[in-house]
């Protein structure tokens, strides 16, 4: 029994060392294992490295907010949280708190506003941060949770 295990342990060590001293054999085309490994590994991260900038692009469209229209609620807002819509439409939009319908402020969308881009308006105290606020068509409207009760946005 012994001597099979010193056996193996000794083959083992032959073909260890054997591996060590051999040299690289070409391949069909003339090039060595170790290129073909190499150029395979290339691709392979090349291949992991669009796939990683096509999730991004795909997950850039999925964060769009979604478009301001009555009857729209966001889902309630933990301290930290926020929700945003994208007013696209020009016009009057009443904006409330479900939880809290004493909480109001109002979203006028006007050609022409100084305000584009995105918006940020904080939720604190029991009250949105502005109680009226003018933007352009397009503009997006973060709104962000400052309190410890919930609350969400909510358009009439």
């Amino acid at each position: 029994m012994g001597s099979k295990k010193f056996g193996l342990i000794i083959a083992a060590g032959i073909l260890s060392l054997a591996a060590c001293g051999q040299e690289e054999q070409p391949t069909a085309d003339g090039g060595s294992e170790a290129a073909v490994a190499e150029k395979e590994k290339t691709e392979k991260e090349k291949t992991s490295a669009e796939a990683a900038e096509e999730k991004t692009e795909e997950e850039a469209v999925e964060e769009s907010p979604p478009e301001a229209e009555s009857g729209a609620a966001s889902e309630l807002l933990s301290n930290g949280d926020e929700t945003s819509y994208v007013f696209n439409t020009a016009g009057e939009f009443s904006i409330f708190c479900e939880p809290h319908p004493v909480m109001q402020m109002t979203v006028l969308v006007e050609e022409g506003s100084e305000q584009t881009g995105k918006v940020a308006v904080d939720i604190a105290d029991y009250a949105f941060g502005e109680k009226t606020i003018t933007v352009a068509p397009g503009t997006t409207v973060t709104w962000t949770n400052q309190d410890q009760a919930q609350h969400n946005v909510a358009i009439k």
